[in-house]
């Protein structure tokens, strides 16, 4: 919690609702108002994976947990749950130097494969999938 912004219990219940619950297909997160906490931007139910891709602001960063479906390489159907970290290139310094020291504590909270995206070309599906079944067994 080097940035000193802390999580918050709304953003833990959320990560529970994808993890365990499968009540939401992803979770969005942000910096608030007041620059003191993260908290949840939006829950979505339903999603495809372009879909996604496609709902980070151009010139915001924000942290997901999104619940990653794949096949592993045996070809059986797997989900595991992946912690995005957006910041694209255009974001104000300050808001950058703040999303990045506020990363680790997000994700002492909330669990998840690493994807760190600094534009969409780096939410590939295909390239996201091969970091998974590089971490998984």
């Amino acid at each position: 919690m080097a940035s000193g912004i802390k999580v918050t219990d709304e953003v833990v219940t959320a990560y529970a609702e994808v993890k365990e619950k499968h009540k939401f297909k992803y979770v969005v997160f942000k910096v608030s108002d007041n620059e003191k906490e993260i908290v949840v931007d939006r829950k979505v139910e339903e999603s495809s994976w372009e879909d996604f891709q496609a709902s980070f602001p151009s010139d915001e960063p924000r942290w997901s947990v999104y619940d990653f479906d794949y096949k592993n390489k045996e070809g059986q159907d797997r989900n595991k749950l992946i912690l995005v970290k957006w910041c694209p290139d255009n974001v104000k310094i300050k808001a950058k130097m703040m999303h990045s020291s506020s990363s680790d504590a997000l994700g002492k909270k909330c669990k998840g494969v690493p994807i760190q995206a600094n534009d969409r070309d780096e939410l590939n599906y295909n390239e996201v999938r091969d970091k998974i079944l590089s971490t998984s067994q």
